[in-house]
């Protein structure tokens, strides 16, 4: 059996290489004799990224004329169910048994669109799974938050209808879970996050020296629609803020390094170094990214704790044990703050972190071995789930 994993652009994304990662996992215990593919729209980067996978890369090449785009683009603005592709997706659906559908916010509508009375919903993974189920293909979700939706009664139809068509929604916390089924959803269950499962070989603890911050232009594009200078400065402050608080060294955390500007956590940390005071810059490192997923760890495991807007760079500092502030952005924070912590304790929407910030980190640090104790306690707690429970999930996708 072929066993495909679309739904990602590339591993440029490290939450994304720690999905692709831990569904190889999982889908090597579910499925042992099967050959897992997987499609990336970043073939050269993903095949060296995943080189040690033993795993077939497959790249999506992009075709499209000038026409193209502008039909599709007229598609997607009504709303259109089929809106088609800038590639041969039937050539993916047949050379497949079964697809995983993979990532983290592949199935929700951004905060500042949710806002409005109506909004656009359409979503290209909706339409290719569809394809895929037209085709006689299983579609398994696995990895991702699901919802909101809002209140546009056609958006919830929208994906209500898609989503009760795929074979099981493996979601990776339960807020999602309760969210499909108020929908009326059923096919679905509660499976840790992949990322729980992607571990560093070497799991000794180093002497802390930074805070930890990954914030990202995504994340702020997801909840104010756009960027402007003033909201570069007021995060800039928030950095000043922290340093000036708790006069610790910061290390910038990237998370994705993406060719898009709007979601390059580099270049966007980098603007707002610049913005800080002079005698913050001084104070200023950044996390070597180049390691990837796996080569994040050892530079998290520096910090007395990390704040993060990314969930996976959070999900990351988790499983070493490192206590993390969630930056809320969308439900997946949400969710996971809950799932680790049993509460929102730790869990700031990002629109007030700069003025918030500072307090929660304060108490964190005076109550950071408790937590360390915690999540110490907590991870130990995932992995048994995880493999308590796999037997479980066998059985539920064999029917």
């Amino acid at each position: 059996m072929r066993i495909g994993l679309y739904g990602i652009i590339g591993v440029y994304n490290f939450g994304c290489e720690a999905i692709v990662r831990g569904a190889c996992q999982l889908i090597r215990r579910l499925y042992p004799e099967a050959q897992i593919v997987y499609f990336t729209y970043s073939y050269d980067y993903d095949k060296k990224a995943l080189q040690d996978l033993n795993l077939e890369i497959r790249p999506i090449e992009l075709k499209a004329t000038f026409w193209d785009k502008v039909q599709h683009k007229i598609k997607v603005k009504l709303n259109s169910e089929r809106c088609g592709f800038y590639f041969d997706y039937d050539s993916i659906i047949d050379s497949i048994d079964m697809m995983f559908s993979i990532g983290g916010d592949i199935y929700t509508i951004p905060r500042f669109l949710r806002e409005q009375t109506t909004y656009p919903y359409y979503n290209s993974l909706v339409e290719f799974c569809d394809r895929a189920i037209d085709a006689g293909k299983d579609v398994i979700v696995y990895g991702a938050s699901v919802g909101p939706f809002g209140e546009y009664q056609k958006a919830i139809d929208y994906y209500k209808k898609n989503l009760s068509r795929y074979k099981m929604i493996i979601c990776r916390e339960e807020e999602s879970v309760k969210y499909l089924n108020r929908l009326g959803l059923r096919n679905t269950c509660f499976f840790p996050d992949p990322a729980f499962q992607v571990k560093s070989l070497d799991r000794t603890a180093l002497q802390p020296k930074y805070i930890g911050i990954n914030l990202s232009p995504l994340s702020l594009k997801e909840i104010y629609g756009k960027h402007s200078e003033e909201t570069y400065v007021n995060y800039a402050k928030m950095i000043d803020s922290i340093f000036e608080s708790t006069h610790i060294d910061i290390l910038l955390i990237p998370h994705v390094i993406s060719k898009d500007e709007m979601d390059n956590d580099e270049s966007f940390l980098y603007k707002l170094k610049v913005l800080t005071k002079p005698e913050t810059q001084q104070h200023i490192y950044f996390a070597d990214w180049k390691g990837g997923f796996l080569g994040l760890k050892p530079q998290l495991k520096e910090c007395y704790l990390v704040i993060s807007a990314r969930m996976h760079c959070a999900v990351n500092a988790i499983d070493e044990n490192i206590p993390v502030i969630f930056l809320s952005y969308s439900q997946k924070s949400v969710g996971m703050c809950k799932y680790v912590y049993g509460s929102g304790k730790w869990l700031i929407d990002l629109k007030e972190a700069p003025d918030l910030i500072v307090p929660k980190i304060l108490e964190m640090l005076k109550n950071r071995d408790e937590i360390i104790d915690c999540l110490h306690n907590r991870n130990s707690e995932i992995n048994r789930y995880y493999e308590d429970h796999i037997t479980d999930l066998e059985k539920l996708l064999s029917k």
